[in-house]
């Protein structure tokens, strides 16, 4: 498979069960479109039959590439993983799940054909079938990157896309410690499209995308963005340091008029324990940054593969 016109890059966690379905409607869908390749990421599943099903997939297809990674790195990472390996003219990326339907793929062929000037092309969904607390987090993320990334106007973020080859191993250049793709992609191009796709139901397995997950995963958005916590964070502190002054100063004061003392143990406390926090909290910001500093630093790896199926004649990065 020396000239390979598209890459479709699948990050893969426990799902297993239907990777064979995924695979099929993939292939049935790209057959008329040119050559293509499916690069098959196992972000080291606990299950054990994601990979086993990879290793079928590959060994039955000589279009299917199955990359299983030494330790779970998160779907970012994983994706990016798929990025480097991939050989074609142009990257397609989508989830394992089935909720991307693969008949969609030639919407995103097309407007990235009819628009030959962008840098990647985003389905966006008519109706997203996600849960509310899901959809409700990705509505803070979007509102946090329309802010730090000045996202343009209309233009909507999602994991299915398409981009040339050149942009796509642009991305995977980014020695970020916490990559995040949507982010990414807006901080080096604003030249970027939208198609509408459709957006089907979970039909197997549940969400990995639970509050603490999305919770994370604003942060890291915002961290990797700017030093905005670090600058709330001061900004509160000088707050706080110049209304105890004025406290302080009142009460001084209402003591030197022969006021009585000051009262109120419970409230001196409830706002020690306050600041208190707040102190943490900030300590635990500046924690971060220094944390991924070190993290980028000192080098360590975003992935590491344990073992690759399929067409493996390039060299592994």
């Amino acid at each position: 498979m020396a000239d390979i016109d598209y890459s479709i890059v699948v990050p893969c966690y426990s799902s297993g069960d239907w990777l064979a379905e995924l695979v099929s409607r993939i292939q049935a869908v790209m057959e008329g479109n040119g050559s293509f390749e499916i690069i098959l990421v196992n972000d080291r599943s606990p299950d054990g039959k994601t990979w086993e099903a990879i290793m079928e997939l590959a060994a039955k297809h000589e279009s299917v590439m199955g990359i299983d990674l030494l330790y779970n790195v998160g779907q970012f990472k994983a994706t990016l993983c798929g990025l480097d390996h991939a050989r074609g003219n142009f990257i397609m990326t989508m989830d394992d799940d089935l909720q991307h339907p693969p008949e969609e793929l030639t919407k995103l062929i097309s407007a990235m054909h009819e628009n030959p000037g962008v840098d990647c092309v985003m389905g966006v969904y008519s109706t997203k079938h996600h849960s509310a607390v899901r959809n409700m987090g990705s509505r803070l993320v979007k509102s946090i990157m329309n802010r730090l990334y000045d996202k343009p106007v209309g233009v909507t973020t999602t994991s299915f896309r398409i981009m040339p080859a050149d942009f796509a191993k642009t991305l995977a250049l980014y020695q970020i410690a916490h990559p995040q793709l949507g982010p990414l992609i807006l901080s080096i191009t604003k030249n970027i499209a939208n198609v509408e796709v459709e957006h089907h139901d979970r039909k197997h397995g549940a969400s990995g995308y639970g509050f603490i997950h999305l919770v994370r995963e604003t942060l890291h958005s915002v961290i990797n963005a700017s030093i905005l916590p670090l600058r709330w964070f001061s900004l509160l502190g000088f707050f706080t340091a110049g209304a105890a002054f004025l406290i302080a100063i009142f009460y001084f004061f209402r003591w030197a008029m022969g006021g009585a003392g000051v009262a109120g143990f419970t409230s001196l406390i409830l706002a020690i324990s306050f600041f208190s926090g707040m102190l943490l909290a900030g300590i635990g910001v500046l924690g971060e940054y220094i944390g991924r500093l070190i993290q980028e630093v000192t080098g360590m790896p975003r992935y590491t593969v344990a073992a690759k199926v399929g067409d493996t004649d390039d060299e592994a990065c």
